[in-house]
């Protein structure tokens, strides 16, 4: 059914790409359409007048986004007399009848017949379904804003019959286009992914996309094929198309007489070879995710124009999926990252498992050397290649307790963690990392690993939000008692910015932080999850001075 439901929304994006060669083409199809005796003989007349049919064309333009050969075929052959298709697949038959039913002008009976034939129906059925689609298209065209035309206008029908394709196929390509990035392999790649897709959607000469950085606020080049050399523009710097973009988040060119031309605006259009140059910025939601630049010439203008609500559509579009992608890569990044410590972790306390006995070797061979004269030297090289082998898993990892299997000591566990993100997140930075670790905690019966990961992500967290310096506690305490049942508490502080009031209220669910690009909330949300698969409770407050605690309770074991 989808791939059907997008055959039908593509079925006609032929036609788009010729009025976006032609200016009149719109008017010319529709005439042309008219003037066919059959369905079949379009495709060839719009050959002879326009250069190219918009079957091929359009399919032409599927088989370059890697969508599925089935579709492209669909649309390439749903002009065929329907005698051709006979025997075809499917999809091929469905399109052509749809496209057949869905013509201003009612079917001949003959039509009816024939296409009745293709998927096995009666005619009378094909027409019932055609007088019921009615008012669903009516409703769509509601919906879409589409003018109805005067009675007066009625004589020419082309352009009401242009309104409703132009928005159908608008909607139509920014889903083919969505579908176009999703495909691009990682984040890296989403920026060129983009350009391309302007440059072919909008027929721009050269458009390069410059990634914003919202911790710098500058926005940046990446070098492409076609221009190698990296490029920063800085939106709080002198005036120029891209600062207007970026601060008033709509399009903005160079071109425009009242408003003198920046360096950076000549920069770019040397570099481009072009009179100006253009900027249409990406947002999604609130978060700008960069602006898209192109070299244009000012008969480019009024096209450009004509279609920003389309191109709003498709910065729109773009945003969201290249956030989309930037998110799943911080989360599997995360993954990764919380892997590599927690196996880090583990790979010491194996070190310090196999130092016991080699240590235990050590001291035998020591005595023994003593007691068997006649073998001292081998006794001598055996104990010093145990004391070297000591020595090299020293080098790996500093003596640790050995961890519990079922059971574990929440304090050693913090503890243990705490070397491991001291060294690894905190004093890199300049951060402090402190504990206070009430004693005596009585063992917690489950959730060692799912624990450990719970303090990887908020002391992360509290890290990412501090940058440069700074401080992060961790604190336990047991015996807290809410609604007659009894938990352990830990909770880990900072004194960096904390949370707008604003975000309070969906801390916990994967939305943008406050810690910049490349930090989406992400880690909270994992946490809600762990904790809850603990049965515990976790919240979040200011602290006193400046920054935040997060408090997890977990069930006490009972004694």
């Amino acid at each position: 059914p989808e791939t059907a439901y997008l055959a039908g929304l593509l079925h006609d994006l032929g036609k788009l790409a010729l009025s976006a060669r032609q200016a009149a083409a719109p008017d010319e199809i529709h005439t042309l359409s008219c003037i066919a005796h059959t369905l079949s003989e379009v495709p060839e007349l719009e050959q002879r007048l326009l250069g190219a049919d918009h079957c091929m064309l359009g399919a032409a333009l599927l088989d370059t986004w890697k969508l599925p050969l089935l579709l492209g075929d669909a649309i390439r052959y749903h002009h065929l007399p329907a005698c051709e298709l006979r025997g075809a697949h499917p999809l091929l038959r469905l399109l052509h009848v749809a496209n057949a039913l869905s013509q201003e002008t009612e079917c001949s009976e003959t039509a009816l017949v024939e296409e009745g034939e293709l998927l096995d129906l009666n005619p009378s059925v094909l027409e019932q379904a055609r007088v019921a689609i009615k008012p669903l298209v009516e409703s769509l065209i509601s919906e879409l804003g589409i003018i109805a035309p005067d009675a007066a206008s009625e004589t020419r029908p082309a352009p009401v019959c242009a309104s409703l394709p132009d928005s159908v196929h608008e909607l139509a390509l920014i889903d083919a286009i969505r579908n176009q990035l999703s495909n691009a392999e990682d984040a890296s790649k989403m920026p060129e992914t983009i350009a391309r897709c302007a440059t072919m959607l909008f027929a721009l000469t050269e458009a390069h996309f410059f990634h914003h950085d919202a911790r710098t606020g500058l926005l940046h080049h990446h070098p492409s094929p076609k221009w190698r050399d990296s490029f920063t523009i800085d939106p709080a710097g002198a005036a120029n198309a891209f600062q207007r973009a970026v601060q008033e988040r709509r399009i903005h060119h160079s071109l425009e007489s009242e408003i003198p031309l920046g360096i950076v605006d000549q920069q770019l259009a040397r570099q481009w070879g072009s009179e100006g140059v253009w900027c249409l910025p990406l947002c999604a939601g609130d978060r700008l995710m960069g602006v898209l630049g192109a070299g244009i010439a000012r008969p480019q203008l009024p096209r450009l124009q004509a279609r920003e609500g389309l191109l709003r559509r498709f910065a729109a579009a773009a945003a969201m999926t290249f956030d989309d992608l930037n998110r799943r890569e911080i989360q599997q990044r995360r993954v990764r990252e919380d892997q590599e410590l927690l196996q880090r972790q583990h790979l010491r306390a194996v070190l310090h498992e196999a130092s016991n006995p080699l240590t235990v070797l050590c001291n035998s061979l020591y005595v023994l050397t003593a007691k068997v004269e006649e073998h001292a030297e081998e006794m001598r090289v055996l104990r010093e290649e145990a004391e070297r082998a000591g020595r090299i898993l020293q080098h790996f990892a500093e003596a640790e307790e050995p961890l519990a299997e079922s059971s574990f000591d929440l304090n050693s566990t913090i503890r243990d963690l705490a070397r491991v993100l001291d060294e690894a997140l905190c004093r890199p930075h300049g951060i402090g990392l402190s504990l206070n670790l009430q004693e005596g905690l009585a063992p917690l019966m489950q959730g060692r690993d799912a624990v450990r990961q719970i303090l990887l992500n908020l002391v992360r967290n509290a890290a990412e939000a501090l940058g440069e310096r700074g401080h992060i506690s961790v604190t336990t305490q047991d015996g807290i008692n809410l609604h007659g049942r009894l938990y352990v508490e830990i909770a880990i502080a900072d004194n960096g910015p904390g949370f707008p009031e604003a975000l309070r209220a969906q801390l916990f669910q994967p939305v943008t932080s406050t810690k910049g690009e490349g930090h989406a909330g992400l880690g909270l949300s994992i946490v809600k999850n762990l904790v809850d698969e603990l049965g515990g409770l976790v919240s979040c407050r200011p602290h006193l001075g400046g920054g935040a605690v997060f408090a997890i309770l977990l069930s006490q074991a009972k004694g």
